[in-house]
């Protein structure tokens, strides 16, 4: 039985195709896990990637959700990322992702500017000990 391995704290992009093909039949997590004889809080975590998910397990859950396997596991976003979502999904990187770097960079900005503040004034002392 071949699996697809779906690692909790790594972008998740066949979880999050599922959500957003669950999603757009109008069906809740509970809908789905009780077509699959699961509970919801096992579901959830194919949609989070906390568990791996076999080949079968998507075979089951494309024929609840009446689409192909292919586009579950193939990347299409034209199909699979409505950006009207509240989350604005930029590809795999959601609308906060992006403005969490956007803030990590101007930080590091920061950061690097005063280290090459540090580095000149030092450079500065360095001559002048060194004119003496």
């Amino acid at each position: 039985m071949m699996e697809v391995c779906l690692i909790g704290g790594v972008k998740n992009p066949i979880g999050d195709r599922l959500r957003v093909l669950r999603t757009e039949k109008k069906l809740s997590q509970e809908n789905i896990a009780l077509e699959l004889g699961i509970s919801k809080s096992t579901y959830s975590t194919y949609e989070t990637g906390k568990i791996k998910l076999t080949i079968d397990r998507l075979q089951e859950i494309a024929k609840i959700l009446d689409v192909e396997i292919s586009e579950i596991i193939i990347d299409d976003k034209r199909k699979s990322f409505n950006l009207s979502e509240p989350s604005k999904q930029y590809g795999f990187a959601t609308k906060s992702d992006i403005e969490e770097l956007s803030s990590m960079i101007k930080q590091l900005k920061l950061e690097f500017e005063k280290f090459k503040t540090e580095m000149r004034d030092s450079k500065k002392v360095a001559v002048k000990k060194s004119r003496k």
